[in-house]
């Protein structure tokens, strides 16, 4: 539902993601949003883009908050600096939506959570997975009952490039309560991802985290991007039920086959219980927006119909993607407009990251099963802290020192 009073935004980072993803929606969102500055320290690249959307241009973070022409802000910028600007945003009463990764540092995640109720100011973090189409249909079709209650969910190689929790924390409603994980490097043929991506190893690794209800997600991933001949993406994920599955394989094209597949009591007693019905997962585009998505089930039709859509002002080719993004953004201003409870919450964010440095504190412990949440000091923290530290010669949790940074890859 538009707001009748869209949310003054200022954006900050003017770079490639806020070029490609961001301002080809900023049409869209204007019942939810007014974008009213743009900050940048790269001069050339906010003047352009405050330009092309009529609005102010600011080169400081400080002098954006002196100006104070927004109320909130989306926060592009590059993942280390994510706390530094979102803490001084957030102790000024600004509502912040960053982009995913919510940060570096587990730290640094606690610290911008803290600032956000210190203030009294909406944090939210910008995750997509949970809103592409699959994942909104396996939601639906598991709430169903239809195949039984889900109390095993295997994934793999379905990524984007980013860990998968927000996926789970949202299937299940609920926060992991153990983690477990193991990885591995080998040697390859040396190649290029991209002109500036070259690999001369490929990493596995296998994360095992347990829900309340005695619930099991098992996700593996190698190779995402299905170099050497590896597995496609959407790669395959699995969900188990009591009498049946929902699947998801890759295929051509911008989504995965899926299917429910179901065992009668034939099956069951009979059968060698194999399942012998299956019922397919449609997802309905018109080659410029995903429309919808439906499964036919004996107990009737579980539609998901996606409310944001750009008509002729579609951009990616992965049709879904941008109401996808579309979807956190008004997720965020209607939250701050008090007009709804977000899907996704900063503590749900929090706990995704706590699950992520869980599972590198589990692999450097040789696969041991840890209890969440996590306690104590954290070797793979310590590390990275170092390296961040040692990377721009300054404590990745000096707020003043971090926005000093001038970045090379906006």
């Amino acid at each position: 539902m538009a707001l009748a009073d869209p949310l003054r935004v200022a954006l900050i980072g003017t770079g490639n993601r806020s070029k490609t993803t961001y301002r080809p929606l900023f049409e869209a969102l204007k019942p939810w949003v007014e974008i009213v500055a743009v900050c940048d320290p790269v001069r050339e690249s906010a003047d352009e883009f405050a330009e092309s959307i009529g609005a102010t241009a600011f080169y400081d973070l400080n002098a954006l908050i002196a100006a104070r022409p927004m109320e909130a802000a989306f926060v592009v910028s590059p993942i280390p600096s994510h706390h530094s600007i979102c803490c001084t945003l957030l102790a000024q009463g600004v509502h912040v939506n960053v982009e995913t990764s919510m940060c570096t540092l587990l730290l640094q995640g606690e610290e911008m959570v803290a600032a956000a109720r210190d203030s009294g100011a909406i944090l939210r973090i910008a995750e997509n997975f949970f809103r592409f189409p699959f994942d909104r249909m396996m939601k639906l079709i598991a709430a169903d009952g239809f195949i039984g209650p889900v109390k095993r969910l295997t994934c793999w190689h379905d990524h984007t490039g980013y860990h998968n929790n927000s996926r789970w924390i949202h299937f299940f409603d609920a926060h992991p309560t153990a983690v477990q994980a193991i990885s591995h490097t080998m040697p390859t043929e040396g190649h290029y991802q991209l002109a500036h991506r070259y690999h001369e190893s490929e990493k596995y690794r296998a994360h095992f985290f347990w829900f309340p209800d005695d619930a099991l997600v098992i996700d593996h991933a190698g190779n995402i991007k299905s170099m050497l001949g590896r597995y496609p993406r959407p790669g395959y994920t699995e969900l188990a039920g009591a009498r049946g599955a929902i699947v998801q394989q890759a295929a051509a094209g911008w989504h995965g086959v899926g299917e429910v597949r179901y065992c009668t009591d034939e099956a069951l007693l009979q059968g060698g219980g194999r399942h012998d019905l299956s019922y397919p997962i449609v997802h309905v585009g018109d080659g410029r927006d995903w429309l919808s998505s439906h499964v036919d089930l004996p107990t009737g039709r579980i539609e998901y119909r996606n409310p944001h859509r750009l008509g002729a002002n579609a951009y990616h080719r992965r049709n879904y993607y941008s109401a996808a993004v579309i979807s956190h953004i008004v997720d965020f201003a209607e939250t701050v407009r008090g007009q709804r409870q977000s899907e996704y919450t900063d503590e749900d964010a929090l706990m995704a990251m706590m699950m992520e440095v869980a599972t590198r504190e589990s692999a450097l412990q040789d696969g041991r099963r840890l209890s969440l949440p996590l306690e104590g000091e954290l070797e793979s923290e310590a590390r990275l802290r170092a390296e961040e530290k040692a990377k721009y010669g300054v404590d990745p949790l000096d707020i003043e020192g971090m926005l000093a940074i001038s970045y090379p890859r906006p």
